[in-house]
């Protein structure tokens, strides 16, 4: 079976991937941002550029050039060694030198390109400039002084070539000369006729340079046709603004990802649920709606009809019927760190409880720095205070409306917190409640003092609140191991998404996601049955208050009736 589920949770790892690149707007957003200001930039900075193109048809030198014949194997072209003629610094000197430019050649040479199509012998002329005119001088500068480098180059040649030939017939012109005088003067005779001989040699070879200097001088020289001039652009090639925006949003959304991708990485704070029942080992009971500001701790009883009392009566509604709790009525609010507020979660546990009817005790185990009592709404108590004793002092009433109301022990101020907190007295309290009582006790930070670890040991369950927005993973398995080391059990984690924050830091880090990972990451188990009289209305908070657990630890779910694996979670 799972064999066949696999292939259905890769799309919800996918959006898993993406919402975590999306929790990180502000990256996302800067980087497209930054992307629009740096192709707006090079628009600006740029400017347009315009590019004239001008083509040359490249020929060989021969004395004739319309014969079938063709050119000799000697004479053929290397298109190559063309291009490179065409795009050296000679040709950009002289190119620099027709237009009357003081630019260097190396100046010129950066914005030129010659290209030469496959299969032909035309080189194409392309000039990128700031202005189409200027575009227009350049390539034509440039297609010109090439065909003067070619023919020049070539006219140099023929010359040397001519001169080394004359050369070689003065010398036989004046022998011939002087065989010439020796014969009118001498008459017949053997000496006439080897005279005779030498001049018809001489006059052969000098016949041969002059064929061979006449051929020289009738080569033709042209390099080359323009077969394209280059003529103003009417549009520039450079890309336009709109191209520029879109190329720098593209490449500025691709930074924004990565740097979405290497934060989320780096992330030291949960990032979805499935995080916090990983380091807890433990459910998550349910998510609090954002605390609206100016409104007091006690929000369950009376009027209290918003989200955040319909999630705390839906998350007491779960710990009376979990199996580990029922029955066993000390429960422990803490959180790992200041970041969370435990005191709400605890006050309106306790509210919620006592509207079914439960006989109630909110503990204030905070002995350092106690302020519960100034924060809740007070009936005149009926207890008179013990000396020198916490845990019997005197009990306070709190009004949680008309639907019920529970008793409050303060918390006072002692030399010894953590001798209090582990004396017999304290222990009597947490463990005298009936079934129907129940005992909610709230300290500082776990993480802060060891306070919350004497309750832990002492108590059936604890809960941990966690701030959505900025635990740690580390710190969850910090109050893990430290719970589990001091013999306590974690029922399991409330979420808080806290008071609204400012528009800023939601744009900056969307939060967590609320939604489990694959089907088989987190199994569940079925709920217990719910006796119709335990709890007096159907809870209506919003459906992510109470999300599916993992199996409960300490239960056995092999178990029909849900029994406890082990002694200790018996007592819960």
């Amino acid at each position: 079976m799972s064999v066949i589920d696999e292939p259905a949770e890769e799309p919800d790892q996918i959006r898993d991937q993406l919402r975590q690149l999306f929790r990180y707007r502000a990256c996302l957003v800067l980087g497209l941002l930054l992307g629009l200001l740096g192709g707006g930039a090079v628009f600006v900075l740029s400017g347009p550029t315009y590019t004239a193109t001008g083509e040359v048809v490249v020929q060989a030198i021969g004395t004739a050039p319309f014969e079938g014949g063709g050119v000799s194997a000697d004479k053929q072209i290397s298109m190559g060694t063309e291009r490179q003629i065409a795009q050296s610094a000679s040709v950009a000197a002289k190119a620099a030198q027709a237009l009357g430019e003081r630019t260097a050649p190396a100046a010129l040479q950066r914005d030129l390109r010659v290209s030469n199509p496959p299969e032909t012998q035309t080189l194409v002329f392309e000039y990128s400039a700031g202005s189409a005119d200027r575009a227009a001088r350049l390539v034509n500068a440039f297609v010109q002084a090439y065909l003067d480098y070619r023919r020049d180059t070539a006219a140099q040649r023929i010359d040397t070539t001519v001169q080394k030939l004359n050369g070689e017939l003065t010398p036989l012109l004046e022998q011939r000369k002087a065989l010439d005088e020796r014969l009118a003067a001498a008459g017949g005779g053997p000496a006439h006729a080897a005279d005779q001989s030498g001049r018809s040699d001489l006059v052969s070879a000098i016949a041969t340079l002059r064929g061979r200097i006449s051929t020289l001088k009738s080569l033709d020289t042209t390099p080359g046709d323009i077969v394209r001039k280059g003529d103003p652009p009417a549009f520039p090639s450079s890309p336009g603004l709109n191209v520029l925006l879109l190329t720098g949003a593209v490449a500025g959304l691709a930074l924004g990802i990565l740097a979405a991708w290497v934060r989320s990485v780096l992330e030291p704070r949960i990032r979805s649920v499935a995080d916090v029942q990983e380091s807890l080992r433990a459910p998550v009971l349910g998510i609090l709606p954002r605390r609206r500001s100016g409104g007091g701790v006690l929000e369950v009883g009376g009027s209290g009809r918003g989200n955040r009392a319909e999630a705390h009566r839906t998350i007491a509604f779960r710990l009376v019927h979990d199996r580990r709790f029922a029955g066993c009525g000390s429960l422990l609010i803490v959180s790992p760190r200041d970041d969370a507020d435990a005191v709400p979660v605890a006050v309106n546990l306790a509210g919620a409880l006592a509207e079914i009817g439960a006989d109630v005790l909110l503990v204030e185990a905070n002995l350092r720095t106690p302020v519960l009592a100034q924060r809740l709404p007070l009936r005149p108590s009926h207890g008179r205070p013990v000396p020198g004793s916490w845990a019997e002092g005197e009990r306070l009433t709190v009004d949680a409306g008309a639907d019920g109301r529970f008793a409050l022990l303060p918390g006072r101020e002692v030399p010894n917190p953590a001798r209090a907190l582990t004396s017999p007295q304290f222990a009597r309290l947490l463990n005298a409640a009936g079934p129907d009582e129940h005992v909610v006790v709230v300290t500082g930070p776990l993480l802060a003092h060891a306070d919350g670890l004497a309750v832990a040991k002492q108590a059936a369950g604890v809960v941990v609140v966690c701030d959505l927005h900025e635990v740690r993973r580390d710190d969850l398995d910090r109050v893990r191991e430290l719970i589990t080391a001091a013999g306590g059990h974690i029922l399991g984690a409330v979420l808080d998404k806290g008071s609204r924050r400012r528009v800023l830091r939601r744009l900056a880090d969307g939060g967590p996601a609320q939604r489990k990972r694959g089907r088989h990451g987190s199994r569940t188990v079925p709920a217990p049955p719910v006796h119709p009289h335990a709890f007096p209305y159907a809870p209506s908070g919003p459906a992510s208050a109470v999300p599916p657990g993992p199996p409960l630890p300490g239960v056995d779910p092999s178990r029909a009736d849900g029994a406890p694996a082990d002694a200790r979670s018996a007592r819960g």
